[in-house]
């Protein structure tokens, strides 16, 4: 009797470990944005991927992920979806996708179908002090005090942001404050994502939309 209930043991073990196994076997993998092709219109995928462009457009948002394979595969996320998503996703975050890949004028996309297929990542800030022209051409998110605010120019915004001593200036083309752009003064503390590049040999925050910058507190 004792010989058949160890038995018995080790049979259950043995089913237990084999319907684990099982189990995560049929968990789906993430697809490889460089790997997706016309074969997989149609098909459900599993993408991740750091935002590289951001932009809103009719309480829509629209996202583009960049992997470590080097693609980059566009995703919308329309209104009724973003309204249940749990917070803002910003640039430089790292976003997890389920959803189906269809076509959408001559690009593929990842188009998810609620909330849930949606994961984000929160990215940290940059420290100010950290920034140096070896990050030029880069994507990066910064926060701080705006202490400065001019109009420059046919419309150009032009801030001044502080953050522990440092100094960093954001300029914001006509054509982006003009669409959007929160209200801002001096005294306000934000949120920064944008492209780095030089403006008369000092380091300066481009930004290509106005979601890409949000008010943290108010002065």
């Amino acid at each position: 009797m004792e010989g058949i209930t160890k038995m018995s043991l080790l049979c259950s073990l043995a089913g237990l470990a084999a319907l684990y196994a099982g189990a995560v076997q049929m968990q789906p993998s993430v697809t490889a944005i460089a790997k997706l092709d016309n074969d997989f219109l149609g098909l459900k995928v599993i993408v991740s991927g750091q935002v590289v462009d951001l932009r809103e457009s009719n309480g829509h948002l629209f996202l583009k992920l960049k992997d470590d394979s080097g693609g980059m595969v566009s995703v919308p996320v329309f209104s009724r979806i973003r309204s249940q998503l749990g917070g803002p996703v910003e640039l430089l975050d790292v976003v997890q996708v389920t959803g189906v890949v269809k076509e959408y004028n001559g690009e593929l996309e990842v188009l998810p179908g609620k909330a849930g297929d949606i994961v984000v990542v929160r990215s940290p800030c940059a420290a100010i002090s950290t920034l140096s022209e070896e990050n030029l051409g880069a994507l990066v998110k910064v926060r701080g005090v705006v202490v400065e605010r001019e109009i420059v120019g046919r419309g150009n915004l032009v801030l001044a942001m502080r953050e522990d001593g440092c100094q960093l200036r954001v300029f914001v083309p006509a054509s982006v404050a003009r669409n959007g752009f929160p209200e801002l003064h001096v005294g306000y503390t934000v949120k920064v994502s944008g492209w780095l590049q030089l403006y008369r040999e000092k380091l300066e925050l481009k930004l290509g939309n106005a979601s890409h910058i949000c008010v943290l507190e108010a002065a």
